[in-house]
Order: C-alpha cells, then structure tokens, then sequence
C-alpha cells in the first residue's frame, strides 16, 4: 500500500468515527441476549458510535405470553442496572434523539413474532403499555395471523391477522415482516395504513436464501415508504463464499443493491449480530432441529469442523459475521460507503434517519 492510500484509508476512517459521534446510527436488530447486554457490550456499542438498538422478546415464534412476559421482566432488570453506563429504554422518537445529545444509548423493544397474543388481540395493547414498539406477525412458521419464509406454502394474512394489523396500526407499533413469508408480507403492506419495515432482511437477488426478499417486495416496502435493514449474516449475504471469505465488501453490495433498487430513503443497518454470543456442540444441533432450513451450507461446514474439533464453544462471529466481531467495529460499514462515494446526506439517511421518518411517522412523536 503506498503512503498515498494509507493517509486516505486513515482520512476515510476518522471521517466514518466523526459521522458516528454526530449523526444517531440505529440498529434495527440487535441480536444481544440478556446476559450478554453487560458493561463490556455497552462499551463496544459506544466505540462503535452507535446511539440505538432494537432488541426483540422472545426472539423467536413463541406462544407462551407467561414466557414473554417473564422475558420482558428480565430485560427491564438488566436496562435498570445499566442506566448508570448510560443506557435507556426508548418509546419516542424525542427520546431516542435526547438521550443522543446526552451521549447515552438508547433501546428499543420488540418482538419477533405475535404467536404469543393468542387469539385476543386486547393483549397487543398490555405489551404497548409496557414498552413494545415493534413486532412482526410471524417467525419463520406459520401461526394464527399468517406464515412464515420456512413454510412449504403460504396463504397469507388470516382474518385474524388483518386485524392484528389494524390494532398495531391503532396503538402506533411499527409493524416489521422479516421473517414473513413472501404473501404474508405483501398482504401486510397492502393492508396497513402505515409504512412497514423489514427490520433486518437482504436482496435475494444477491443471496439465494428464503430468509432473503425479492426484489417486489422491496419495491412495495418502499412504495409504502417504509424501510429494509440489511443484515450481516454470513447465510444471507453471499451463497457463494466460504463463511471466512467474506468480507465487510460483500455486506456492503446489499446495500448498493438496494439503495439502487429503491433509493437511499428506504435502507437502513439491521446486522442482527450478538457481541459475546457463542455456540455449543448442544445449542448447534437443537437449532439444526428446530430452524430447519435457516443456516446455509457454508455455515453448516464451519460448525461440522467445529463439532469435530473438539472445542466446547465456538464464538458467534466465527460462524456469522467474520468481518465484524462486535460492535465496536460497525464503523468500517460506513467507511466502505465513504469508498463507493456515499455523500453524508446518503449516510445520514442509512446510518439513522429513515428509520427514525418511520418511527416517528407510525409513533406519532
């Protein structure tokens, strides 16, 4: 490298830290589990500059509203704990903007799935009194309101979940589809009066994956002026690379694709990452029983010579994300935008703000 790209390298990354500090960086979907949200994340998450992160209970299709609630009662234990270090439940747009003029870091709360709610949609309003801001209507399954991306068929929203849209719509909770099936989610956007959001999903024109969304369901995002958040899993950005092949590069042409698609207005960050996070040899093979169809070939070899080895754990990023071990490096996505010439109008947009346009639009703040 000549001294010429060095001080240019250097000059792209002090100028990615400096948006960072200045403009709110959102990530539509932290997979951080409690016991992970600790002190050490919280100072990566401020070396990374970012200021937001929506975090999802439960994470996956669950129907036990007392599980969901006991989840619930965890996460406000651990955000009590630490509001010292600066943390901060949000359910306004104001305060997401506030607690970053403060130098805090704000979370958001939601939920993955609606499975839980049974078939009395009164519950939806106790779990917005609490604090929920954004929920999807199916994980990956199919459930009383619609089906998920995994089922074999897809008959869209039930009656039942074109209510349940209609009351999201009423309360002001930002409906999310990643994980729903293809019908599902255009029955969804078609249906609500508000933008909706693919919190953390990528172009499947990229990345065969049926976790992954069409090109048309983009563009309907967008018609409906809502949001994707692309996310940095290995699974869902390159079918054809080796998991330790990939690079921030790769994440990065998610982007441009959509952006290209659709336009800078309607993309965002949804990394769907864990810092500290790891797997077992257990935790591996009851996933490969229960998400059927979720991970991908090159992920699968990376955990069979893992299962060979002889290790008791396997970090999270190893398998999904080798590029970005934690948060404290999410900075290197907005200098690889600052490569391919984003103006900091554009990286404004992405980083934060067409999230918060939507937010603030179906929040009503």
């Amino acid at each position: 490298m000549t001294e010429r790209c060095r001080t240019i390298k250097t000059q792209m990354k002090d100028q990615a830290t400096e948006f960072h500090k200045k403009y709110i960086v959102l990530d539509s979907l932290n997979a951080v589990y409690p016991k992970d949200f600790n002190e050490q994340f919280v100072t990566n998450l401020r070396a990374g500059g970012t200021s937001c992160i929506h975090v999802t209970i439960p994470d996956v299709e669950c129907f036990s509203i007392t599980r969901v609630v006991h989840e619930l009662a965890g996460w406000f234990s651990r955000l009590r704990q630490l509001e010292a270090s600066g943390i901060r439940l949000a359910t306004t747009v104001k305060e997401i903007r506030k607690v970053k003029d403060e130098g805090a870091i704000t979370v958001i709360l939601g939920s993955q799935g609606a499975g839980f709610l049974g078939l009395d949609l009164s519950t939806l309003d106790f779990f917005f009194r609490l604090g929920m801001r954004t929920m999807q209507p199916t994980y990956q399954q199919r459930n009383q309101f619609g089906s998920g991306c995994s089922e074999r068929t897809d008959d869209g929203l039930s009656n039942l979940g074109i209510d349940w849209v209609g009351e999201m719509n009423r309360l002001g909770m930002v409906i999310s589809i990643s994980h729903a099936g293809y019908r599902t989610s255009l029955d969804v956007i078609q249906t609500s009066k508000n933008p909706v959001i693919f919190s953390h999903s990528n172009p499947r024109s990229l990345c065969e994956h049926p976790r992954n969304i069409t090109d048309d369901q983009i563009k309907a995002c967008a018609e409906k002026d809502g949001v994707v958040g692309l996310s940095a899993l290995t699974m869902f950005v390159s079918a054809g690379k080796k998991v330790a092949e990939q690079t921030v590069e790769d994440y990065v042409n998610h982007i441009d694709y959509v952006v290209q698609l659709v336009g800078a207005d309607h993309v965002g960050i949804g990394l769907d990452c864990s810092d500290g996070d790891y797997y077992t040899p257990e935790r591996i093979m009851e996933e490969r029983r229960l998400l059927t169809g979720l991970t991908s070939k090159h992920v699968r070899e990376v955990e069979d010579i893992f299962l060979r080895s002889g290790r008791d754990r396997i970090d999270s990023y190893e398998l999904h994300t080798p590029w970005l071990k934690d948060a404290s490096q999410v900075p290197i996505i907005t200098e690889a935008l600052l490569r391919r010439g984003y103006s900091e109008q554009e990286l404004k947009k992405i980083l934060g703000e067409n999230f918060l346009r939507v937010f603030e639009r179906v929040w009503g703040n």
